[in-house]
């Protein structure tokens, strides 16, 4: 099984301090790359893991602290609860909930969801298209964030993500697919 994430063939990621191309395979026109699992460890693990580094690496990115930096003055004052508040309601507000292909995780990058949002006024994405999109936002103000899978409805395997944000010194769950109403709560939790 491999991820797949879309997203803009010039990004480059860094870890521990060195400029570091993550990708596997690029598809001919540059924007998809294939991220092999770690074999070694459950899918779901690997998956989080995955989504945690992206979520930590786009939150670096000027162009997504720029997008936030937008939303937030338009709708907030100087209060990270407010930030916190309004950059969720925003992704809930212009990401609507599509399921990946079967077979498949495909995730796309918070900078080509954030074009399609301004291009088109929404864009589609599934739980991780969602909580890569916000946990980079929210990264980008200064919020720290814990990418976690959860299992939802009772499944036996871990089947959703949402985020923790540590908000004011308090860890928060979000789930932001969890639009117009509370999110459930999830008693097991996988963190990579």
């Amino acid at each position: 099984m491999h991820v797949v994430i879309d997203q803009p063939l010039s990004t480059t990621y860094v870890r521990a301090g060195v400029p570091v191309r993550t990708m596997g395979s690029t598809a001919t026109d540059g924007t998809v790359h294939r991220v092999p699992l770690d074999e070694s460890k459950p899918d779901a693990y690997s998956i989080v893991a995955q989504l945690q580094f992206y979520v930590d690496q786009f939150g670096r990115d000027p162009g997504v602290r720029a997008a936030a930096e937008s939303i937030i003055s338009t709708r907030a004052n100087n209060n990270i609860s407010n930030h916190v508040r309004t950059l969720t309601q925003w992704v809930r507000e212009h990401l609507t909930y599509m399921m990946d292909p079967d077979g498949a995780e495909y995730i796309q990058s918070p900078l080509v969801l954030l074009q399609r949002i301004l291009t088109r006024g929404k864009a589609y994405g599934d739980c991780d298209d969602h909580v890569l999109l916000l946990g980079a936002l929210l990264v980008s103000v200064g919020v720290p964030v814990t990418v976690m899978g959860v299992k939802l409805n009772g499944a036996p395997n871990f089947n959703h993500v949402i985020l923790q944000a540590n908000v004011n010194g308090k860890p928060q769950d979000i789930d932001p697919v969890a639009k117009g109403m509370c999110p459930p709560h999830y008693p097991e939790r996988l963190i990579a």
